[in-house]
């Protein structure tokens, strides 16, 4: 009987980590990891990767291997669909000559600090640290990357000695301060990743990213104590914002006294910005609607495919800021006087600039609120009304109440008065 050789388009993957945990002694923690090693330096890595590796996996000399000579953070390796991995195998299919599989190692270089397939390029961002990984990912026929999973799954981390060898050469490579390495794989990290965020009280975050990771089918929705609505569908997460006055008038915080508005929704927008930004990270597109009574209503009764729905039915908010119009003068009176309320929390930073304008008669010309969406969103807000004043001649006053200023009876932000802070400052810096 003749044996047919397994062709490249049948070929599997599996991946694995070296995992370099750097010394917080001799590291800085906003430096920026190294860049790609060169093709020679990256071949001789490989070498001692593959000396330690062969043994811990009951021998590797029947499968291909490749991996990168650079380092990533684990958001770059925990994304939707696993990306990088999967080019990584791409890469070995396509640098394999001929119609059946051949073992071989492939150890990716460059001499220019960047690959020229984009795909793999490190980010390279300050502060990545102090976990890098350096991700590797074997080829071959799928009966033999089945076994090899198994073995991975039950012993890399636990039985993977990472040699004094390999660990000099990753020191002297890299030109890192290393404290460890281990030897592990991609669900490993993603157990590890799951304790921390249990044991920071952010579970629901780990159930919304290993819904995307590993393209789990259907809607992960999940509804935080603070009230926070998040719901993934394939690389995207959607989620409705509030604006003070929605969240406390028909959102999660109307069933709130009128005290404890100023905590409620400043739980609710820490919450909001934590996982939108770990969402985001992580390499998921949060898509933010603007909440309203109907949509509301709608996510309280419907499952989570009717909720999606609901949800995709709205258009997305974009750009940097939002501005909520509560009063505008149809009189086309010119702007002669501003005033800035700085809606903000001492670890929050900025939550709102409430805007109040006069005309020259002192008449109310527009009362409205800014919020920022994205992080650089109030400097852009500040800039936007700064340039307004300009144009305008509009003088200018801003106050810094230090908190969130509200109407109890109205369950609303309201403008500063003097009474309400200690030391205003005339003009925004």
């Amino acid at each position: 009987m003749a044996i047919t050789e397994p062709a490249a388009s049948e070929l599997r993957h599996y991946a694995g980590l070296l995992a370099i945990e750097l010394d917080p002694q001799r590291s800085d923690p906003a430096g920026t990891p190294p860049e790609p090693l060169s093709v020679s330096a990256a071949t001789a890595l490989a070498g001692h990767l593959t000396k330690d590796l062969n043994p811990i996996l009951g021998g590797i000399e029947h499968l291909g291997l490749i991996l990168p000579g650079a380092l990533y953070d684990q958001t770059e390796i925990l994304r939707p669909g696993l990306p990088l991995l999967g080019v990584l195998a791409e890469l070995y299919r396509g640098g394999s000559p001929g119609s059946t599989f051949v073992p071989r190692l492939i150890a990716l270089g460059t001499e220019r600090g960047f690959f020229p397939v984009a795909a793999i390029n490190p980010l390279r961002r300050p502060g990545s640290g102090p976990l890098l990984l350096l991700p590797f990912c074997f080829v071959g026929p799928g009966d033999d990357i089945a076994r090899l999973a198994r073995v991975m799954e039950d012993n890399l981390l636990q039985n993977g000695q990472v040699s004094p060898a390999t660990g000099e050469a990753v020191r002297q490579a890299f030109g890192l301060a290393v404290l460890n390495l281990s030897f592990a794989t991609v669900g490993d990290l993603c157990a590890l990743l799951r304790v921390q965020l249990e044991a920071n009280d952010f579970l629901p975050l780990w159930e919304l990213l290993e819904h995307a990771w590993f393209e789990r089918p259907g809607v992960r929705a999940v509804v935080l104590e603070a009230g926070n609505r998040f719901l993934v569908a394939g690389d995207h997460a959607h989620t409705p914002f509030y604006t003070f006055d929605d969240w406390a008038q028909f959102g999660p915080g109307r069933a709130l006294p009128a005290t404890e508005l100023d905590e409620g929704y400043r739980r609710w927008a820490r919450a909001q910005r934590q996982y939108a930004l770990a969402l985001e990270a992580y390499g998921l597109h949060v898509r933010r609607v603007l909440a309203n009574p109907r949509l509301e209503e709608t996510l309280a009764t419907v499952d989570d495919d009717a909720a999606l729905a609901a949800f995709r039915d709205i258009p997305c908010l974009s750009g940097d800021y939002l501005v909520e119009r509560i009063f505008h003068n149809d009189s086309e009176h010119p702007e002669r006087q501003m005033l800035v309320t700085h809606q903000a929390d001492a670890e929050l930073g900025t939550l709102a600039y409430t805007v109040t304008t006069l005309d020259a008669d002192g008449q109310l010309v527009r009362l409205e609120h800014h919020y920022p969406l994205q992080p650089q969103g109030a400097r852009v807000i500040a800039d936007q009304l700064i340039q307004r004043c300009v144009e305008q001649n509009t003088e200018r006053q801003v106050l810094h109440p230090g908190r969130l200023l509200y109407s109890e009876t109205g369950r609303s932000l309201r403008a500063a008065t003097m009474a309400d802070v200690s030391a205003p400052t005339a003009k925004p810096h």
